[in-house]
């Protein structure tokens, strides 16, 4: 379905919008949650860092070959 008019186009790029934030938001939390996880059973911080940071390139990533081409 094409969006038929300005009222539908900007509603498409609000949707666009909130599903890249969602995507960025949840692959922090399910990443960053696996790090705590192996952080507390290491007892080190290093796997929480890590497990933040590959969620966040990760999310990104997503986001950048989901919305980034036109």
């Amino acid at each position: 379905m094409s969006p038929d008019g300005p009222e539908d186009t900007r509603r498409a790029d609000q949707n666009g919008a909130w599903d890249a934030f969602a995507l960025v938001v949840s692959g922090v939390a399910v990443w960053g949650g696996v790090g705590w996880l192996v952080s507390e059973w290491l007892n080190s911080r290093l796997p929480l860092v890590l497990g933040l940071l590959v969620g966040m390139g990760a999310s990104l990533y997503l986001v950048w070959v989901r919305y980034g081409k036109p």
